[in-house]
């Protein structure tokens, strides 16, 4: 049997579960430096040092790419053996470019990561209930934002959400008498 969600619903729902998250800055904070750990891991060691590889990788690719021409200009390889080479060596500049590019992403999302720990700590952990229950929907979406929330509505009634904390959590359960609202 399927249920529909009413939309006011869902967000009453997702709002009591984020305003949970709020009022508990202790588990917040936790959640989100786990979160910040675990996006810190996925970089696998000194983020610098990889970029300074990487870019050596290049700058060695590029002297390659001008030592070959180099040879094929003096005759001391043919024209088919430098544009194998030169294959090979447009094959280790991309390569290097697209790892360079991830671990970029990696640092920016760790960065963004961190910002929006700080700014949800500073800013809204402090709040009073009442001023977190009439906050503008601009300023709940903005809170969405920062914590990455994604909602899914299942055919049961029941929510479930997933977002900056990692794990995905049921936070509302529709019953025949009514709903339930479950936060952290």
């Amino acid at each position: 049997m399927s249920k529909n969600i009413r939309a006011e619903e869902a967000e009453h729902a997702v709002w009591s579960f984020v305003t949970g998250l709020l009022l508990n800055p202790e588990a917040l904070r936790e959640g989100l430096n786990e979160m910040t750990q675990r996006e810190r891991a996925g970089n696998h060691g000194n983020p610098e040092e990889k970029a300074a590889v990487l870019l050596d990788r290049l700058v060695a690719a590029e002297r390659k790419r001008t030592n070959f021409h180099d040879m094929a200009a003096e005759g001391l390889i043919t024209f088919d053996e430098l544009g194998a080479k030169l294959a090979a060596v447009e094959e280790t500049r991309q390569t290097a470019r697209r790892e360079l590019a991830a671990l970029e992403d990696r640092t920016e999302r760790l960065q963004a990561l961190e910002r929006v720990t700080v700014a949800l700590l500073k800013n809204y952990t402090e709040m009073m209930p009442e001023a977190l229950d009439v906050l503008q929907p601009e300023e709940r979406h903005r809170i969405y934002k920062m914590l990455r929330l994604k909602t899914v509505a299942f055919p049961d009634g029941a929510l479930q959400v997933s977002g900056a904390l990692g794990e995905e959590l049921l936070v509302c359960k529709e019953t025949t008498r009514g709903s339930r609202f479950r936060g952290i």
